[in-house]
């Protein structure tokens, strides 16, 4: 009877233990985690190939939630304010803070986490100032960003059968363009040539740019913009830093719009039709000379499967403006170097974010670690289409990562240095990053599509920018409002 009894007791404290056991690897068992970001390959790519190794992993479940980039904004600020929870994990973009980080939306970053993602290698860029509101990181980096410039290196570099044509009508010879007149004049000397590309000879255009409303494509504008109307010395780019008065319908902003409705016409007369995601099919296809764009079109460059001109690309910091809009003196500024070069951290980076609202806090958090960590977004960074483009030291330091993935050692290395001087470079131009950014920059997109379109003239379409940027301001509170601007950009640090 006893030995029966004892018999029993093992058998349950046994079964217990197992079940403990198994508890234990699968901890998330029925838990389930709703992610939203945008819609398409980019960014939520990553999360359908990886989500079911963690739910293998975990027992968790993952249900994924995408929306076009102009509804997504308002999808997660309506889900927070309504206190809905509709979403346990969020990936966004990192000039959303204000509205995100700011109210308390999300979850605060342990140093416990940020020591398992290895946080001492991500770039201070992407790990103290993008996650970060205040002194306090909300997020977690997932994708590091800043526009920068792709040309077809194999016509512009030492082409023998273009060279002394090009020189002859402009005055200077043919090579990467450092100035925004340059690109125009390179675009404009090849647009409608015959070239050839992978043994084919064809017509090329001189530049495809993104011009679409409610596309993403205002950055693409806005970095030229950095150009006329960044300020060396002075971080307040869109707005004074002194009463918040809008420096969008400023005459180097104006000068910007009237050269991106300008380059129309060395491009696919559809352009103005034209997402991001277009140009990055389009390019790699050997259809322009020219293209502005985040990182990613150097990976797909590469992609054999994408792409006709691998080794045939040429990466380099923005061009920037011979002038500049000084709005403290009211004139322009010729800089000494004959270049004002303002490299243009356009959007900043997807970042990852759980809300304080989740039910399922725990597994979220899970989730976005396995998303983040270091491994993962080294591997997601040299792939082509991920939307992912490099955040951590780790990445630049190994050459051979790249290579693996097809670059050659040239091309790499010119990658990565233009990625490098882009977000290290002295005047360089955070992206807007203040509580209504959102708002702000739709309206900049309304007012740029009606110039692209011809509805209104460059200054205008930029007027009534400005008109809306200051009841904006007016309506959240100007004092407030500058006040994290002067935050944002570092005004007087």
């Amino acid at each position: 009877m006893q030995r029966r009894r004892l018999f029993f007791t093992l058998a349950v404290a046994l079964l217990v233990m197992l079940s403990t056991a198994l508890a234990q690897e699968k901890p998330f068992e029925g838990k389930k985690v709703v992610v939203v970001t945008q819609t398409g390959r980019s960014i939520g790519g990553p999360v359908e190939d990886f989500a079911p190794e963690w739910e293998a992993m975990t027992g968790g479940q993952v249900e994924l939630q995408q929306f076009a980039f102009g509804e997504l904004f308002e999808k997660m600020i309506t889900s927070f304010e309504t206190g809905a929870a509709s979403y346990d994990v969020l990936i966004f973009p990192a000039d959303w803070a204000g509205d995100f980080m700011a109210p308390g939306y999300l979850v605060p970053i342990s140093e416990e986490v940020k020591a398992e993602l290895d946080w001492n290698d991500v770039i201070p860029l992407y790990g103290e100032r993008i996650t970060a509101w205040g002194d306090t990181v909300y997020a977690l980096p997932y994708d590091g960003d800043a526009h920068m410039l792709y040309y077809r290196k194999d016509l512009v570099d030492n082409n023998a059968e273009f060279t002394a044509d090009f020189e002859a009508a402009y005055g200077y010879p043919l090579a990467e363009p450092q100035t925004w007149q340059q690109y125009r004049d390179i675009a404009e000397f090849f647009n409608g040539k015959v070239v050839e590309t992978a043994g084919q000879r064809a017509p090329i255009f001189g530049a495809l740019e993104a011009q679409r409303r409610d596309a993403q494509s205002y950055w693409i504008y806005l970095s030229r913009a950095s150009g006329y109307g960044k300020i060396p010395g002075n971080p307040c780019f869109f707005f004074s830093c002194t009463d918040m008065t809008p420096q969008v319908n400023n005459p180097g902003w104006v000068r910007a719009l009237e050269e991106y409705i300008d380059i129309k016409q060395f491009g696919d007369p559809n352009m103005i039709n034209y997402d991001v995601a277009d140009t990055r099919i389009y390019f790699p296809s050997g259809q322009s000379v020219l293209n502005i764009d985040w990182g990613d079109v150097g990976t797909i460059s590469i992609d054999e499967s994408a792409s006709v001109v691998k080794g045939d690309v040429g990466f380099g910091v923005l061009p920037g403006g011979e002038q500049y809009w000084d709005y403290e003196q009211d004139q322009w500024v010729s800089p000494e170097s004959g270049v004002n070069q303002a490299p243009f951290i356009a959007f900043g980076g997807w970042i990852i974010g759980v809300s304080t609202d989740s039910d399922v806090k725990d597994a979220a958090l899970d989730f976005a670690k396995f998303m983040a960590r270091p491994e993962l977004v080294k591997q997601l960074a040299v792939t082509g289409g991920t939307g992912i483009n490099p955040s951590r030291f780790s990445q630049f330091e190994d050459i051979d990562l790249w290579i693996n993935a097809g670059f050659d050692r040239e091309s790499a290395e010119d990658y990565l240095n233009a990625v490098l001087d882009s977000i290290n470079h002295p005047n360089a131009v955070m992206d807007l990053r203040i509580r209504g950014s959102a708002e702000y920059l739709q309206t900049l997109d309304v007012g740029v599509s009606r110039a692209v379109a011809g509805e209104l003239s460059a200054q205008d379409a930029l007027d009534d920018v400005a008109e809306a940027w200051n009841d904006i301001t007016d309506r959240l509170g100007r004092e407030g409002q500058l006040q994290q601007y002067r935050d944002a950009v570092g005004f007087g640090n």
